[in-house]
């Protein structure tokens, strides 16, 4: 009788692990290409499945978070891993599409809130990637995620003095200044510009076209010039990495033709470029709008240097510029302030999806005092268990240590849909101050930072893969970031303190934008 019973027992026990989920006590190290883990993956789904459920389940921070919103991360895998099965089954006979395998991703991975967190997987029978981003779906449905995709702030209407909306210097033009590293901006001034660069080009083809007796020296430099013209033509439709290497080659290629604004494009304007635009507005209100945050890149010697080819002088002068835009807006800020005369700022992080948290101390930090600005909480992983999680912390955003007055006067930032990451924590920054207001419509839900893959050796949180090397890849926050009140909002955003629509019709046909308007609204009556 003993031995049956014992018999039934060790049935029973196989049975139980048989329908566990395959988690495991032992750290995996998920920060790199670890054979051990990932090689089941290259020719099997669920293989790949089991590592993006067992990754998320060991790296993933806002767990506790994601219960409070139904999600059941064990019913997930009891519901789709048979499907990433019956993926393989048929693979043996057909092909798997992207589509199909993309679509079960989404069913996976769509109740997720990380407004961050995006997970690529291999479709091995095929050769392509799918990727998915939760946080793209549940945005796209609000009505102002299309406008917010493309929308630059225009601040031509405002700053044309016929409109009496801008402050003047003593010759009567405009305080405002612009200056963008954007390398398409750098090629379209290249490409467009009258009397320089293509312009030129064309022009100067005309000419020797025209002449009824070239020289030599005449007829061979019609001849470059029109090669040239013929190379540069490869610019059109290629991928912007491409086009600043061809156009850099073709300078270099025909240096002899001196063509005038033909300069060195730094290839990291295609990542890094960036635009500041500043205006000083009726009533003495300063303007800052940023398009992405790399602010420190330029501002900061240090990280110039380190990161530019400083050696260019046309980089150089491209720094330079964006630098004076910053440092007129700054001290033009601390300058009325010091004189009682400052109407107000206004920060525009519309469609900013975020950077560098360095920057902090350049935008929002350089009104508030030195030292950092309490904004929130956050915490870390700190085991491989899905709810090992390390107490709550201060969130301190950095703050500008060069002398400067605190800024005591209202403050506005405008943002939208777009607004992403540390244009987030920008607004929880300016919600903290008791002169603070967020203005336009509610922010896209992705607070928890983002980290390198190394981060995962001591935070157990990160990256699971490697971006281009294994069959999967997910790029998963290292931190939960929580508001001042203990709130986590990821995936909801920030509501801002007065909600306004941007009218696109009218900002279309007259050049007026409603957001910024409400905004001045405030600034001049308080209300």
């Amino acid at each position: 009788m003993k031995k049956i019973l014992s018999i039934t027992g060790a049935v029973l026990l196989l049975l139980t692990m048989g329908a566990c989920r395959p988690e495991s006590d032992t750290l995996v190290s998920y920060d790199h290409n670890d054979k051990l883990v990932f090689a089941a993956a290259d020719t099997s789904f669920a293989a790949k499945f089991h590592i993006m459920w067992n990754g998320l389940n060991q790296n993933y921070t806002i767990w506790d978070y994601e219960a409070e919103h139904g999600v059941d991360w064990d019913a997930i895998y009891d519901e789709y891993y048979p499907q990433f099965e019956a993926l393989d089954r048929r693979a043996k006979d057909a092909t798997v599409t992207d589509d199909e395998l993309k679509t079960l991703l989404q069913k996976t991975l769509s109740p997720l809130h990380d407004g961050h967190f995006n997970f690529e997987m291999k479709n091995h029978k095929t050769g392509n990637t799918v990727t998915y981003m939760p946080s793209l779906d549940r945005n796209a449905s609000r009505d102002d995620y299309a406008m917010a995709s493309t929308f630059k702030p225009d601040l031509t209407y405002y700053t044309d003095v016929a409109h009496n909306q801008v402050e003047t210097d003593a010759e009567g033009n405009p305080i405002v200044m612009s200056y963008s590293t954007d390398a398409l901006g750098l090629l379209m001034r290249f490409l467009g510009t009258p009397g320089i660069g293509l312009q030129w080009v064309m022009g100067r083809i005309q000419e020797l076209s025209a002449l009824p007796s070239p020289t030599e020296m005449e007829t061979f430099q019609l001849q470059q010039l029109q090669g040239f013209y013929q190379e540069l033509s490869a610019i059109e439709g290629a991928l912007m990495d491409a086009a600043v290497a061809l156009y850099n080659r073709l300078r270099e290629k025909y240096s002899f033709l001196e063509i005038p604004g033909h300069d060195y494009i730094d290839p990291l304007f295609v990542t890094k470029g960036i635009t500041f635009n500043y205006a000083l507005l009726k009533g003495n209100i300063a303007y800052f709008h940023v398009s992405s945050f790399a602010m420190t890149l330029y501002l900061d010697d240090a990280r110039t240097q380190k990161t530019f080819n400083t050696s260019e002088p046309a980089t150089m002068y491209h720094i330079q510029q964006m630098r004076e835009v910053w440092q007129a807006w700054f001290n033009t800020v601390q300058q009325l302030h010091r004189n009682g005369t400052l109407g107000g700022v206004i920060l525009d992080v519309r469609s900013n999806t975020g950077g560098n948290v360095d920057d902090y101390q350049y935008f929002v930090g350089s009104l508030v005092p030195s030292g950092g600005l309490h904004v929130g909480y956050q915490r870390y992983k700190r085991g491989t268990a899905r709810y090992d999680y390390s107490p709550m912390m201060e969130a301190t955003a950095p703050t500008m240590s060069t002398p400067h007055e605190a800024i005591t006067e209202p403050v506005v930032i405008l943002t939208n849909c777009r607004s992403v990451s540390l244009s987030e924590m920008s607004s929880l920054g300016v919600k903290t101050m008791p002169n603070g207001k967020v203005i336009g419509k509610r922010t896209w839900g992705g607070l928890c930072p983002l980290g390198t893959n190394d981060l995962n050796t001591f935070n157990y949180s990160g990256h699971i893969g490697v971006k281009g090397e294994t069959a999967v890849y997910g790029y998963v926050p290292m931190l939960a970031a929580f508001t001042l009140d203990g709130k986590l909002i990821e995936g909801e955003g920030i509501t801002p303190d007065i909600e306004v629509d941007f009218n696109e019709t009218l900002f279309q046909s007259t050049g007026r934008d409603s957001q910024l308007e409400r905004a001045l609204q405030y600034l001049t009556s308080g209300n």
